[in-house]
């Protein structure tokens, strides 16, 4: 079996879990890849998108190299073990992950294997939109820290990818989900074939306007 990864990468409300959800439904052929975590379990509903292990047992996958990439968010670890790839190639899917682009750089030194990597975008105002919806809805002062901390990580992403441009594969704007979608399953098709997705002129271009977007939004 031809083995590659999938990975969505974009700003907070972009909908990168949504797409993710329409390539599974699309292709039939991936499958959402779980983080491992050391937080507990919450009973939220969303428990069954992770694996629950100790911090010791997460510390020696690191060790022994099991980790494809990882982060530390509110004193808790979560991550991507190799394990978890293997059991969804030995499931006959290619996993699909969705991470940030520190996350995607990591996958993409620490696997033998392709990893086909998608920015997903919009506009910073609508995403904003979105978060506003999303995260105030409940009017806790919690939630407003979530939402303002998600806004300025998003200028923040807009402002240094074009240090990076060459990580993604392809840039891919989400006005509709189902366009969306169409474009990577293009862009992967090609990928396969060793064609590129997207030239590195358009790629530069794209984010340099992401640069510009970001330094318009700090002034305003």
């Amino acid at each position: 079996m031809e083995k590659y990864a999938i990975v969505i990468a974009g700003i907070s409300g972009v909908g990168k879990t949504t797409v993710a959800d329409r390539l599974i439904e699309d292709l039939g052929y991936l499958e959402m890849s779980r983080s491992a975590t050391t937080r507990s379990p919450r009973g939220d509903g969303r428990d069954d998108e992770y694996v629950y292990i100790t911090e010791e047992e997460f510390r020696r996958s690191i060790a022994e190299g099991g980790v494809a990439e990882y982060t530390e968010y509110g004193g808790n670890l979560y991550g991507t073990r190799k394990c978890e790839l293997e059991r969804i190639f030995d499931s006959g899917k290619h996993p699909i992950l969705v991470l940030d682009y520190n996350g995607a750089a990591s996958l993409k030194k620490s696997l033998d294997y392709p990893v086909y990597a998608f920015y997903v975008y919009t506009d910073l105002a609508i995403a904003e939109e979105r978060l506003r919806l999303r995260d105030l809805a409940s009017g806790c002062e919690r939630a407003r820290a979530s939402f303002e901390k998600r806004c300025r990580q998003n200028i923040d992403d807009f402002s240094v990818l074009h240090t990076m441009a060459e990580l993604f594969d392809c840039y891919v704007e989400n006005e509709e989900v189902g366009k969306c979608a169409s474009e990577i399953i293009a862009a992967i098709d090609k990928l396969r074939c060793g064609e590129e997705a997207m030239s590195l002129f358009e790629k530069v271009m794209i984010t340099e306007d992401f640069r510009r977007k970001a330094s318009e939004r700090l002034c305003t």
